[in-house]
């Protein structure tokens, strides 16, 4: 078996309170590198159903996890079926949206398809040689380029049933070689699994409240920490040993948004203004609140920090940008809806993706200043993006769009 290769272990060994980066041509986990910022040189501005459309690729059944890529590769997840019977993992060509293979696993928790419970909505993490995929029926697999499984397994088989109602959201995080999940869903615990070998390294049980939030690494006085926002609290782990840090209570409305690097900040996102928190990761607990924001709210989306300015989005598609080193509000807007995915920062400009199907270009300044409003083709919930350089990666249910060239 192959271990994984050391650049991609530094890529992803995650320093989101320093901001990590990955070259242009990767977008290797959920956001990115933890923190929805492009470092492309390039990226479309404005498109239409006839406009800058490289390819659209129809997908098997449905999915709502967002797309990873490395270099020339694609790699995208769904579930087919009246009771998602069948779990796909698939990797098509970035060039011509061609699939190269599929690699396909019957369910081992079916559960009736509905608008109310997660469809495929992990997303996957991909490195130099490796992929691997959540599903929320607890089935995690590791796949090489190739398709070729490495190791496979069920949480729910190993930890009890996942619970909740729902469905598992999450997505997993590699931190070095330690690929964390955040099962947040009835037995709640956060674990730690080796990437090369899919064993056991600990497990965190915690009273996590039900989310679809995923775990953010960061650095701490050069060690890696695991910083989890979940309804009523927000707490820290060593990434080395699973010991528990610290613990942020009273919080609410924490159910979506993933931690968000904010400089020295981490930006936690919550549908409650008053749990809408920046906190200091490694201060003591009377220095760890930075402020409380009174105004903005995360929904679903997570907060995007880019250049001087933080944004947020509402349940009712409602943009707020803020100061992310005080909270202050800087200005509010409505967008042409609601936002599922996360908003994206990239060539000097915000990317607002509705998931009707309508992108908001915003360019950061004091006030909200529209550049486009830009229509994907055919129809569908937009649930994901992945930005590399001279395109976009839209996810729909059912299908997947490659925007630019």
């Amino acid at each position: 078996m192959r271990c994984l290769a050391p650049a991609a272990l530094l890529l992803l060994a995650a320093l989101p309170v320093l901001r990590a980066t990955a070259p242009p041509d990767r977008w290797p986990a959920f956001r990115g590198t933890g923190d929805s910022i492009s470092d492309a040189k390039a990226l479309p501005l404005k498109w239409s159903p006839t406009e800058n459309v490289a390819w659209t690729t129809e997908l098997p059944g449905y999915g709502q996890s967002s797309p990873v890529v490395w270099a020339d590769r694609v790699f995208v997840t769904s579930a087919e079926g009246e009771f998602k019977d069948t779990l796909h993992v698939l990797r098509l060509d970035l060039a011509t949206g061609k699939e190269a293979w599929r690699k396909s696993y019957p369910n081992a928790a079916r559960v009736k398809a509905t608008d109310y419970v997660s469809k495929s909505a992990p997303t996957p993490v991909v490195t130099a040689d490796r992929v691997f995929a959540l599903f929320e029926s607890g089935d995690l697999f590791a796949l090489d380029h190739d398709g070729k499984e490495q190791w496979r397994r069920n949480l729910a088989k190993d930890f009890g049933p996942l619970q909740g109602n729902h469905g598992l959201g999450t997505s997993p995080v590699l931190a070095g070689d330690t690929l964390l999940v955040l099962v947040a869903q009835g037995n709640s615990y956060l674990l730690a699994v080796d990437a090369v070998t899919g064993k056991d390294r600990w497990r965190a049980e915690h009273p996590f409240g039900g989310s679809w939030t995923s775990p953010a690494v960061v650095q701490v006085d050069g060690k890696p920490v695991a910083v989890v926002s979940s309804p009523g609290l927000a707490a820290a782990f060593d990434v080395a040993t699973g010991a528990k840090l610290w613990e942020l209570g009273g919080l609410t409305g924490n159910t979506v948004a993933t931690p968000t690097p904010a400089g020295e900040l981490l930006v936690l996102g919550s549908s409650d203004r008053a749990s809408q928190v920046a906190v200091r990761v490694g201060a003591k607990a009377d220095e760890r609140v930075a402020w409380r924001s009174a105004e903005g709210v995360s929904s679903f989306g997570s907060p995007l920090v880019y250049g001087k300015y933080g944004y947020t989005v509402s349940r009712d598609g409602v943009a707020y940008c803020f100061d992310p080193a005080t909270g202050k509000s800087v200005w509010d807007h409505r967008l042409p809806g609601s936002c599922w995915a996360s908003p994206v920062g990239g060539v000097g400009h915000v990317f607002f993706f509705t998931k009707d199907g309508v992108t908001a270009v915003v360019k950061p300044g004091p006030e909200p200043e529209v550049v486009a409003e830009n229509r994907l083709p055919g129809r569908g919930r937009v649930y994901g993006v992945a930005a590399v350089e001279g395109a976009f990666l839209v996810r729909t249910g059912t299908a997947l769009h490659k925007i630019g060239r």
